[in-house]
C-alpha cells in the first residue's frame, strides 16, 4: 500500500509535481493567470462566429430555392437574409432587432 501524506498519495504524482516545479524554476517563464471573465451583456453582439449561436431550420425544397434566388438577385447571402428575417420577426413581436 502507498502512504498518504496530507491527503495526497506519495509516489508518481508528487515526483511529477517536483519535475514541473524544477522545470519552471529553470525556464524563467512565469505561468499566466486566467483573466477574470467580464459579466455578460444582456444582448451580446459579436461580429464573428465565436459570439454567435447556430440554429437550423427545415423548409420545403422549393422554399429554399426561392430563398437562394432572392439572395442571388440582391447580392446577399442566405445568412444575411436570415438575419434580416429574424430582425423583422423580433420587431413584429415587440423585441429589439438584435440578430
Amino acid at each position: 500500500m502507498t502512504e498518504m501524506t496530507a491527503g495526497k498519495p506519495s509516489g508518481r504524482s508528487s515526483a511529477a509535481a517536483d519535475r514541473k516545479a524544477a522545470i519552471s524554476a529553470r525556464s524563467g517563464v512565469k505561468r499566466r493567470l486566467a483573466k477574470p471573465q467580464m459579466p455578460a451583456e444582456r444582448y451580446p453582439i459579436g461580429k464573428d462566429r465565436k459570439q454567435r449561436k447556430g440554429i437550423a431550420i427545415y423548409m420545403h425544397p422549393l422554399a429554399k430555392d426561392v430563398l437562394d434566388t432572392i439572395a442571388r438577385e440582391n447580392g446577399k447571402t442566405v445568412q444575411d437574409l436570415g438575419i434580416e428575417a429574424l430582425n423583422l420577426l423580433f420587431v413584429r413581436y415587440g423585441e429589439k432587432p438584435i440578430a
